[in-house]
C-alpha cells in the first residue's frame, strides 16, 4: 500500500508519496490545490498504484485526516 501525506499549511500544501517500503518517490509543494491534483493523479498513474493511504494534516486546525483510497485519488478541499 502506497502513502500519500498531504499537509496544509497558510495557503501551501506540500505533498510526499512513499512506497510500501517507506521510500520516498515523489513530493511536490503548490499554492493551488486544482494543480496538486493533478501532480498526484499523474504521479500515480506513473507508479501504477492504485491502493493507498491518504494522510491530510491541517497544520492551520492541528487536524490529521486519515482515508483509504483504492481507486483514482482526488483531493476535495482539504
Amino acid at each position: 500500500m502506497y502513502i500519500i501525506k498531504l499537509v496544509k499549511l497558510a495557503q501551501i500544501y506540500e505533498m510526499f508519496i512513499f512506497d510500501d517500503l517507506l521510500r520516498l518517490l515523489a513530493e511536490h509543494r503548490s499554492e493551488d490545490l486544482s494543480e496538486m491534483n493533478f501532480y498526484i493523479q499523474t504521479t500515480q498513474k506513473k507508479f501504477e498504484f492504485k491502493d493507498a493511504l491518504l494522510i491530510v494534516h491541517d497544520k492551520i486546525d492541528n487536524s490529521v485526516d486519515l482515508k483509504r483510497i483504492d481507486g483514482d485519488v482526488f483531493l476535495a478541499n482539504h
